[in-house]
């Protein structure tokens, strides 16, 4: 009976951070189409679409698939565009890389260097390593790290009101 009870209490425990895990994309593919709203590309870089290519992480691809059907970004339509490698990366505005490719990101950021591109990392600190915005979760909280002089060398301007809900690194 014990070991009954223990099981199910495994399952609903995995069950709930599934569902918990799902939750968390959700909210960064909502991140991530709000940067598109508070993030200006210069107007020679934007067509009638803008362009999220997403690198090693399917579940927010698949979450930004569901926003790009039913939002905008201003008046462009959004293009989902999944990469399996960094030389798979072309003509996009913003790159997502996720946590298990996250060791790529000196190459994607040499590769994007002086490029109208935003970098966001879906693990801490990567702005150190050339990300605009890095993904962190701070007590129990989803949080962005923000690097305007990264932003800034990609020739992007971002709102003061993504900067000030980030939390600011050099």
């Amino acid at each position: 009976m014990k070991k009954t009870i223990l099981l199910l209490c495994v399952l609903c425990l995995g069950a709930m951070m599934s569902e918990m895990k799902g939750q968390t994309a959700t909210f960064k593919a909502l991140f991530l189409y709000n940067f598109t709203k508070n993030i200006e590309w210069p107007a020679s870089a934007v067509g009638s679409e803008l362009v999220i290519t997403v690198l090693g992480d399917d579940e927010i691809s698949a979450e930004l698939e569901k926003i790009a059907k039913v939002k905008k970004a201003g008046n462009k339509s959004i293009k989902v565009v999944t990469a399996r490698s960094v030389k798979d990366i072309a003509d996009t505005h913003m790159v997502f890389l996720g946590s298990a490719k996250s060791s790529l990101m000196n190459t994607l950021s040499h590769e994007n260097e002086g490029k109208p591109v935003l970098l966001v990392a879906d693990k801490g600190g990567l702005c150190k390593q050339g990300a605009g915005i890095s993904f962190l979760t701070v007590g129990g909280k989803l949080r962005y790290e923000i690097c305007p002089s990264i932003i800034e060398s990609h020739n992007l301007k971002v709102t003061q009101k993504v900067l000030s809900l980030g939390m600011q690194v050099q």
